[in-house]
């Protein structure tokens, strides 16, 4: 198999296992684990998902809370990257520095030194392109953000949203419930 075969493999591979992921995030089941120094962000990757952050959610002149004051990339850290298989999570790894290094072509600069309007093209370009793969990792990097800013209580109250009615009305976790027969 030649060596662009190859690497198209990997790609698609790497975009399966992206979409995977971030469909099973989705429901925010938290696969913990513990966070160890195989599975923490690297700097590229931290740049790269502040930068998705700062786009994605754009606070100014809202009541909703700066997502700068928030652990975002530390809950991303925590209930996703923690519990990843080593194989998955270094697939992310490179799909993150791909991503992020793809800008260059578009923009002559990776993503995470476009200004907001670029990087904001950029992730809108991807996310309507043709190519699967393309669509995978801009979707599922800013879902990934977004979830995670969500998932902290703290941005809760601007929505009105005081928490699960099942831990106020005090009611009892039934495990997985069986569908009702008909």
């Amino acid at each position: 198999m030649s060596q662009i075969n190859n690497q198209r493999r990997q790609f698609l591979k790497l975009a399966t296992a992206i979409s995977a992921t971030v469909m099973s995030c989705s429901s925010m089941q938290v696969m913990a684990g513990i966070l160890t120094d195989d599975n923490k962000m690297d700097a590229t990757e931290q740049a790269v998902f502040n930068k998705m952050l700062a786009i994605s959610l754009p606070t100014e002149g809202s009541n909703l809370v700066d997502p700068a004051t928030l652990p975002v990339i530390s809950t991303i850290e925590g209930a996703l990257l923690a519990g990843m298989p080593h194989h998955i999570r270094k697939g992310l790894n490179q799909g993150i520095h791909y991503f992020n290094q793809s800008a260059e072509k578009a923009f002559g600069k990776r993503f995470t030194k476009l200004s907001d309007e670029e990087a904001t093209k950029f992730v809108d370009q991807w996310a309507a392109s043709d190519v699967a793969p393309h669509r995978a990792l801009a979707m599922g990097i800013k879902k990934l953000t977004v979830l995670a800013y969500w998932a902290i209580p703290n941005t809760w109250a601007p929505l009105g949203y005081d928490g699960p009615v099942s831990e106020k009305w005090g009611l009892a976790k039934r495990g997985i419930t069986p569908e009702p027969q008909a």
